[in-house]
């Protein structure tokens, strides 16, 4: 049995002032949602804890 997987992508345009924005969706197939969400977590934990640099 083959294991193909089919990209499905999506948009939703919005218009603020003269400027179109295009927000893409692509789904490319399924993720284990506990790691997912675990490596979400790390990430924001992880910026929270570095500092910003001065500007």
């Amino acid at each position: 049995m083959k294991d193909e997987t089919k990209t499905i992508t999506s948009y939703k345009e919005i218009q603020i002032g003269k400027t179109l924005y295009r927000v893409t969706s692509v789904f490319t197939g399924e993720k284990d949602l506990g790691e997912t969400l675990e490596q979400l977590a790390v990430r924001r934990a992880m910026a929270e804890l570095v500092p910003c640099p001065a500007e």
